[in-house]
C-alpha cells in the first residue's frame, strides 16, 4: 500500500483578531505566521525562496476579479513565488464564494478539504489524489522536482534532529552514532546555506 504524507504538518489556519490593515502587504508578518512559514499550496518552507522578503501574498479569489477582497485577511493565501505566478487570477466563475467547479478550480488551503485533493507520496511528489487536485496541481506547477528536493531536505534535518537526540539518550552504541551524526551534519550544514535570509 502507497503511503502519502498531507502538504502540511498541520492545516494552516488563519487566525480571526489581525487587525485589518489599508494594504494587504501589511499581512505579511501575520500570514507567515498562520501558514508556519509554509507556502499556502505546495508546503514548501520560505527559508528556501529568501525567506518572508521572497515569499508572496495570494489573493485566494484574484483582486483583479474582486477588488472588494484585495485586503481581506482571509481571503490571503502565504505563497511561494512559483505556485503565486501559477495561480495568477485564474478563477472558474464570477462568484468569489465559488472557488471551484466539478474539477477546475482551486481549494482554500485553510479549508479541511485541501488534503483531500492532494499529498505527497513517500519520494516528496506533490501527487493529485482527485481530478480537482490534477488541476490544482497543473495550475500551481506542483510537480516541479525543486519542491520535491525542499521537501526531502527538510525531511533529512527532521531525521538528523532524531539522531541527535538518540545519541544523548543512547550509551550502548554512542560511538556509532556519533560518527553518523557527524557525517550527516557535515551534509547538512548546507542545508543551513540554503535556509540564510
Amino acid at each position: 500500500m502507497i503511503e502519502y504524507y498531507p502538504i502540511h504538518p498541520t492545516l494552516p489556519t488563519r487566525r480571526n483578531d489581525v487587525e485589518p490593515r489599508t494594504r494587504y502587504s501589511a499581512y505579511k508578518k501575520d500570514l507567515r505566521m498562520d501558514f508556519s512559514k509554509l507556502c499556502g499550496y505546495c508546503g514548501t518552507s520560505d527559508h528556501y525562496s529568501g525567506g518572508q522578503r521572497g515569499y508572496h501574498i495570494d489573493h485566494f479569489a484574484p483582486k483583479k476579479k474582486f477588488e472588494h477582497l484585495t485586503h481581506s485577511y482571509h481571503n490571503l493565501v502565504y505563497s511561494c513565488p512559483i505556485c503565486n505566478l501559477g495561480k495568477s487570477d485564474h478563477w472558474p466563475g464570477d462568484d468569489p464564494t465559488i472557488s471551484y467547479i466539478a474539477d477546475v478550480g482551486f481549494v482554500d488551503p485553510c479549508l479541511p478539504a485541501y488534503p483531500e485533493h492532494l499529498a505527497r507520496n513517500q519520494a516528496g511528489q506533490i501527487i493529485a489524489l482527485t481530478p480537482l487536485g490534477e488541476y490544482i496541481r497543473k495550475q500551481l506547477k506542483l510537480s516541479l522536482k525543486r519542491r520535491e528536493i525542499c521537501w526531502l531536505l527538510d525531511k533529512m534535518e527532521s531525521q538528523a534532529l532524531i539522531l541527535s537526540s538518540m545519541i544523548a539518550n543512547d550509551e550502548q552504541d554512542r560511538d556509532l552514532l556519533v560518527a553518523f551524526h557527524r557525517i550527516a551534519s557535515s551534509y547538512l550544514k548546507y542545508v543551513g546555506i540554503l535556509k540564510s535570509e
